[in-house]
């Protein structure tokens, strides 16, 4: 008999209140209420109200609970208990009819608990869902909508085709306003001239406002079925029980048992922890070495010939001799920009007064608009500096009855954009791998056998692009090596060969160029550049062997 302990918002210790809840029988005992997945263990017997003020009554089959409505995320409550805030009577009768659409799926009746409502995270929920798990998700910070920390980040997420496709399978419309639409980036060089590059076909949101979108989109396709939880962490994680304890400010900690876990954590991922704990390995992590200060609502006149009068989005990317040190400017829908101002780790610690950051302003961006200086200066006295991210390799993805992906499994540089859109592939694989998992002569899921075949399924894609990545950034941080000249030796082949043999080659252009291509799987694109690095290394070992012999004389 499965078991989950819920919340109380009225811990009192000497009632002992049940019923039945979501068409789960649950009783208190102390402070914690447990729901059974088995049926009641105990004969239900209703009991008179108090005298006083009829607060506490037992619940018997078919009563109506009160949920207490804190935030987006409902909590258990008695019956007839009155407190200060607002209340809403569910109709249980109702809310198992809602759920009854869910009963004829592979996984119906199972039990899914995520972590993390970033982009991954919800879409992961909507995928297990919409194959019969009843997913309950928590997000240690508050809603995105409502999280100040999180509306005030400047960086923008690009939804190319490869992060596309598995929201179309999902059924999930794009945002239809051009406001969303990438147009391009404009690079503002400290020297020489600005180049422009247009885009078509990408969508940008904040990554508040894309991971707002899909935990509405979660909430409004399968509302019986999927429960968001803000302002709830992973505490403990057991893995060998299959239980996770979640913690919150001023609240009774919540354990609940599942069939499967999935971590979507971020790049501190706790389920990745427990992983590691249990099974003895460990995940290779190394950092970007830059910060990045936000700056927010300034405006100029920045846009060229190509974007003027067109609505969408675009990036302005200022650099300078140094890499590292860069500024961006993201066009917003009311035409303002916001923007990140980054140096390697450590530099922002130097600069404490808006007078220092002003002059290394005006030293090192000679393009950036004049006015801006000072406000970008101000603001960035005032503001945190923040890790532009991590890189993260995990032997394994997985565990008993566990998995990890997105960042928590797979964090890559945004040296090529690939963050959420890897994050919301490893969902589509997620949803292909729940289909493989299903006895084709039953109908019926079998969710112990899903971690290994994910696992196996999804690791040498995201092996293939941390090579990448770390192969890209090598140069970015102006440390080319071995890997570096192998990504450059197959753009340099496929070039040449893609336009004069393409048949031969296998396409007109590199397949590093394909990136955003969700019909390119990384580990393609990864055994292309290692074929063709090869064939320039074979190359050019027979050419010097022929200069050795011709000057040996021997030709």
């Amino acid at each position: 008999m499965m078991l989950h302990t819920l919340p109380l918002t009225n811990p009192h210790p000497r009632v002992l209140a049940f019923g039945h809840f979501q068409g789960q029988y649950c009783h208190r005992v102390n402070k914690e209420v447990r729901v059974h997945e088995q049926g009641c263990p105990f004969p239900l017997r209703r009991r008179r109200m108090s005298s006083q003020g009829r607060r506490h009554r037992n619940l018997g089959f078919g009563s109506r609970l009160v949920l207490r409505s804190q935030g987006a995320s409902p909590t258990l409550q008695d019956a007839g208990f009155t407190q200060e805030g607002e209340k809403h009577e569910v109709d249980m009768v109702a809310l198992q009819k809602a759920a009854s659409a869910a009963q004829n799926l592979p996984y119906s009746g199972r039990k899914a608990v995520v972590v993390g409502a970033g982009p991954g995270g919800s879409t992961a929920a909507m995928v297990l869902a919409r194959q019969g798990f009843t997913v309950d998700v928590f997000e240690k910070r508050p809603e995105p909508a409502a999280d100040v920390v999180d509306t005030g980040r400047a960086y923008i997420i690009a939804l190319i085709p490869r992060g596309q496709a598995t929201l179309e399978r999902l059924g999930i419309p794009l945002p239809s306003s051009d406001h969303y639409r990438s147009l391009g980036t404009v690079r503002h060089p400290d020297k020489g001239e600005q180049r422009v590059t247009q885009e078509t076909g990408n969508r940008t949101f904040s990554r508040s406002d894309l991971a707002q979108m899909l935990v509405d989109e979660a909430r409004r396709r399968f509302p019986s079925q999927i429960k968001f939880h803000f302002g709830r962490e992973a505490s403990k994680i057991n893995l060998a029980e299959k239980q996770v304890t979640l913690s919150a400010q001023d609240e009774l900690d919540l354990v609940l048992s599942y069939d499967l876990l999935v971590g979507a954590d971020g790049t501190g991922s706790r389920v990745r922890a427990a992983m590691q704990e249990q099974d003895g390995w460990t995940a290779e992590i190394s950092d970007s070495g830059r910060e990045y200060k936000v700056y927010q609502g300034l405006r100029a006149d920045l846009e060229p010939p190509e974007f003027k009068g067109k609505t969408g989005a675009t990036l302005h990317l200022y650099t300078t001799n140094d890499s590292f040190t860069t500024v961006t400017a993201h066009r917003n829908p009311d035409n303002s920009y916001s923007g990140t101002f980054s140096m390697r780790t450590g530099e922002h610690a130097k600069y404490n007064t808006q007078e220092a950051y002003e002059a290394l302003l005006r030293e090192k961006f000679s393009a950036l608009p004049p006015h801006w200086v000072p406000e970008i200066a101000k603001q960035a006295v005032q503001a945190k500096a923040s890790s532009a991210g991590k890189r993260i390799k995990c032997p394994q993805l997985h565990s008993n009855g566990a998995i990890i992906l997105g960042d928590a499994a797979h964090a890559v540089t945004p040296v090529f954009g690939q963050g959420a859109n890897s994050a919301l592939e490893s969902c589509r694989v997620l949803d292909d791998t729940l289909t493989a998992c299903t006895d084709p002569s039953t109908g019926k899921g079998e969710p112990q056998l899903i971690p290994a075949a994910f696992s196996k399924e999804r690791k040498a894609d995201v092996h293939a692009l941390w090579w990448i990545d770390a192969a890209a950034y090598s140069f970015f941080a102006k440390r080319p090596g071995v890997d570096f000249f192998a990504l450059l030796a197959h753009v340099l082949v496929g070039t040449v060969f893609g336009k004069l043999l393409p048949g031969l080659y296998g396409g007109p252009k590199p397949a590093l160029l394909s990136l955003g291509k969700a019909s390119m799987p990384y580990s393609s694109i990864y055994q292309a550049v290692q074929r063709d690095a090869a064939g320039v290394l074979a190359g050019l070992g027979t050419f010097l062997l022929l200069i050795s012999l011709k000057i040996a004389g021997v030709l």
